[in-house]
């Protein structure tokens, strides 16, 4: 009896040591994955720009933590992205600077765009230059 208390008292002193510890990884995990998809997104808008022969307008809503792609022109939605607590990466900042990008048809955007994804403490920076060339920056 008194081997199975030491035992329990061990396995509860290893899961209370590692359970932080996992919370930090999923944490980083799901804003890495988050910066993954708004990298594939960028690129994706600057060649549907393309696809579409028109203008595309790129607008960052902080407060909802989406972004939305539309025709400049029309205002028809082609793609919204929602990450804020609801989704699986349950961002706590989503921002970029500027907060609306227009894509013209030949790749080139109307300015540069920085993109802060955060949760909690840890966070990454998306860049997308008006030339169109979209990287994570490393860490």
């Amino acid at each position: 009896m008194l081997e199975m208390m030491v035992v329990l008292i061990v396995v509860g002193l290893l899961v209370a040591i590692s359970v932080p510890k996992m919370a930090r990884v999923m944490r980083h995990e799901r804003v890495n994955r988050a910066a993954q998809v708004v990298v594939a997104d960028l690129q994706n808008g600057f060649a549907m720009a393309g696809r579409q022969r028109a203008p595309v307008r790129l607008t960052f809503t902080p407060t909802t933590k989406t972004y939305v792609f539309t025709d400049r022109a029309t205002g028809t939605v082609f793609q919204t992205r929602i990450m804020d607590n609801r989704s699986e990466y349950g961002l706590t900042t989503l921002s970029s600077t500027p907060a609306t990008v227009d894509v013209l048809p030949n790749g080139i955007g109307s300015a540069s765009l920085t993109v802060t994804i955060a949760q909690g403490d840890y966070s990454r920076t998306v860049t997308a230059s008006s030339a169109g060339f979209v990287r994570l920056v490393p860490m």
